[in-house]
């Protein structure tokens, strides 16, 4: 293989690559090669959903766009183990998710980053107290880039220069060569060459949010497919730069330590770092819920809250590529929204009978 300073000129074409994957139905499984995202294992210790009771009667949700497909799969699940409670999920609430619950048309937002201050002032204004914050996974984008790059670490602000267009987090120039982020000798000059995902996907918004501070991309960033499509890229381009899902590992590409700011505690992307809040370039996901505080949360709300943090519901939060909350915080939050009834089996109009 051999590179060229414009990107991607390979003897070695991507036909070649393709014989150290098997694709199945757009599965990649890894073959002798490593080339594959690291599996995730559930803690254990998360206990099983049970509901304390039948649920019935109805419960409207709002969603923001990135986390509506994770949504979905949570009711799915709730309708399934409670087949007379009547869930109804509204899409039509543009951006966040809150707008619908701030117009009382529901119960839950569930929303993809943390309410800001003006936010929960203005739920405040309408209800008169604070929203119920419930963290029920967590989402967070690793930085790749070939493995013969020396840089060591970035830090947002430098991140900011590389990929977005406003550079809001007040850095004064474009950081457009490798020698703008301390890499010298034959580096100094070499150019920054920028991949990810432009589309409303998971990655994308959590980059703009995060890193762009809701800003836009450069012109120059090259659409990738997903991630292991951009560490393909990258494994083939010694300049280049991209933003992905944790945990992909090849012997040509890897991830680099973040800060939150230049000089500070540079973070390897690792899961236990997403899930522990250290690694910077991550965030919560969150159900925003009405419910007056020291008031007993409403049965289907409850339910729902604790379906989302059991096995199941934290099961499906990573099998939709997300990352579940600590445990800790897990058994702190099913303890406070447990309500005191006695515990019934479910059985499915099938007549099967659900954990």
């Amino acid at each position: 293989m051999r590179f060229t300073r414009g990107g991607v000129s390979m003897r070695i074409c991507r036909t070649v690559l393709a014989w150290h994957l098997l694709v199945i139905g757009g599965v990649l499984f890894p073959l002798s090669t490593p080339f594959a995202q690291t599996r995730i294992a559930l803690d254990s210790t998360i206990p099983a959903y049970l509901p304390q009771e039948r649920t019935s009667g109805t419960l409207s949700i709002s969603a923001a766009e990135p986390i509506t497909p994770l949504v979905r799969a949570w009711i799915s699940g709730m309708t399934l183990r409670h087949p007379h409670l009547k869930i109804t999920l509204i899409t039509d609430d543009p951006g966040s998710g809150l707008t619908a619950l701030l117009a009382h048309r529901t119960e839950v937002a569930a929303m993809a980053r943390r309410l800001t201050a003006a936010e929960i002032a203005e739920f405040v204004k309408e209800y008169g107290y604070e929203p119920s914050e419930v963290p029920v996974a967590s989402d967070a984008l690793a930085i790749y880039v070939h493995q013969d790059n020396p840089v060591t670490g970035l830090a947002l602000d430098e991140l900011d220069g590389m990929f977005c267009r406003e550079r809001q987090r007040g850095l004064r120039y474009d950081v457009d060569s490798w020698g703008l982020v301390g890499v010298m000798d034959e580096w100094f000059e070499a150019p920054v060459e920028l991949y990810g995902k432009r589309s409303s996907s998971n990655g994308s918004v959590l980059f703009r949010e995060e890193v762009c501070k809701d800003g836009s991309f450069v012109p120059k960033l090259v659409d990738a497919q997903g991630t292991a499509s951009m560490v393909m890229d990258l494994g083939a381009n010694p300049y280049g730069i991209g933003f992905g899902s944790i945990g992909y590992r090849t012997s040509s590409v890897k991830p680099v330590p973040i800060a939150s700011v230049k000089g500070g505690r540079y973070v390897e992307p690792t899961v236990h770092t997403a899930m522990d809040g250290s690694y910077p370039l991550r965030r919560n996901l969150y159900l925003y819920i009405a419910k007056p505080p020291k008031s007993m949360p409403i049965q289907p709300s409850a339910e729902l809250v604790r379906y989302v943090l059991s096995r199941q519901g934290q099961q499906v939060a990573l099998d939709s590529g997300f990352f579940p909350i600590g445990t800790t915080d897990n058994a702190r939050l099913r303890s406070k929204w447990s309500v005191p009834s006695q515990t019934a089996q479910v059985q499915t109009p099938d007549r099967r009978t659900l954990e």
